[in-house]
């Protein structure tokens, strides 16, 4: 295991479990993953052991007829291949392999809700940007719409247990992922530039064609919530953004994890003087007083990653009418410490903003 996999491995070891079960990982395998690594098993093998078990028990389930089973047991394995290549930065095979896997699993299990969770591809430079699209149950009438933007690595899958929240306040809700992020980085090769806002607002504008839907909203999460927030400030077509975990100049990642370079390089495909560039550009100066749709800012005081003070900052510069700030004393990076709370607070303003 070379030095920078080891430095993300000792940083994992000290988060997931907050960050991991609320998003899918199941209680038990968190256990079993934990438990493995203290007798110096890599991540990867345990994960990939955990996901295959889950795969094969969801394959028979469903062979069997049994419906729910297999829809627990494929989103089990996908949570589990998720975990596993959180720690693999750059695009190996094996990276590749897990996250295909990982794709077949989740497609597996969209196909047992009612109604099916659809896949969304949005074409974009020549290449297409995919996600998961959730619309609420028997509805006749057009809905509301939330977009769903991961970080460096947790990425569309991840927020798949966030769906239910929306789809039950009758919000459809789309899981994507844009350029450096996911499917769309890894087999589709599209990469995150510095203006990655003007991809993002190519997925508004598809959405806002789509004649189910009606007021727009969009989230992000950790490094996501940068990316929604410069999106924010483009958009002349969105209703309503919440930052959970985000940052004003993402670059301050670095003086605590050093080692984030490397993430950085693999969302970009940039190396020396290209990836300096792109790291030190990344600012919401000349943004965040761009932004004047309704405006929720969600972040943890305890936060090592990104500055609570950043995001005081977008919500100062910002010229949102509506606009709220909730920084929690106690809380970590998005607020994980607090994750039915968050989720809760933040359908639940959604609500109150779109319906």
């Amino acid at each position: 295991m070379d030095k920078n996999q080891q430095m993300l491995h000792d940083t994992i070891r000290t988060v997931p479990i907050d960050r991991a079960i609320p998003n899918g990982f199941d209680l038990i395998d968190y256990l079993k993953l934990m438990e493995e690594h203290r007798k110096g098993r890599d991540y990867v093998d345990t994960c990939l052991e955990i996901a295959e078990t889950a795969q094969s028990l969801a394959e028979k389930a469903l062979k069997d007829g049994r419906i729910f089973t297999a829809r627990t047991f494929f989103l089990n394995a996908t949570a589990a291949y998720r975990v596993g290549q959180y720690t693999i930065i750059h695009d190996t095979e094996k990276k590749l392999d897990m996250y295909r896997k990982l794709i077949t699993c989740y497609s597996e299990a969209a196909k047992l809700y009612t109604p099916q969770i659809e896949i969304v591809k949005i074409p974009y430079k020549g290449c297409q940007m995919v996600g998961w699209l959730r619309m609420p149950e028997k509805t006749n009438v057009r809905v509301p719409v939330v977009i769903s933007i991961g970080g460096a690595d947790g990425w569309r899958e991840e927020h798949h247990n966030y769906s239910h929240f929306y789809s039950e306040r009758g919000i459809a809700y789309l899981m994507i992922d844009g350029p450096g992020q996911g499917e769309t980085r890894l087999f589709n090769k599209l990469y995150m530039e510095l203006n990655n806002e003007e991809a993002l607002n190519e997925i508004i504008e598809y959405v806002s064609k789509d004649q189910r839907f009606e007021k727009i909203g969009m989230i992000g999460y950790s490094f996501g919530g940068y990316l929604v927030a410069r999106t924010a400030a483009i958009s002349d077509k969105l209703d309503a953004c919440v930052v959970n975990g985000g940052s004003y100049s993402p670059k301050e990642i670095l003086s605590f994890l050093p080692h984030f370079t490397n993430v950085f390089s693999a969302l970009t495909n940039k190396k020396d003087q290209d990836l300096e560039l792109f790291i030190n550009g990344m600012t919401m100066e000349g943004y965040a007083n761009q932004i004047k749709c309704p405006l929720f800012l969600n972040h943890g005081k305890l936060d090592p990653l990104f500055s609570a003070s950043g995001i005081q900052r977008i919500y100062d510069e910002s010229l949102s009418m509506n606009k709220t700030i909730k920084l929690w004393d106690d809380g970590n990076h998005c607020v994980t410490n607090h994750a039915t709370e968050v989720i809760t607070m933040i359908t639940d303003w959604f609500t109150e903003v779109l319906c």
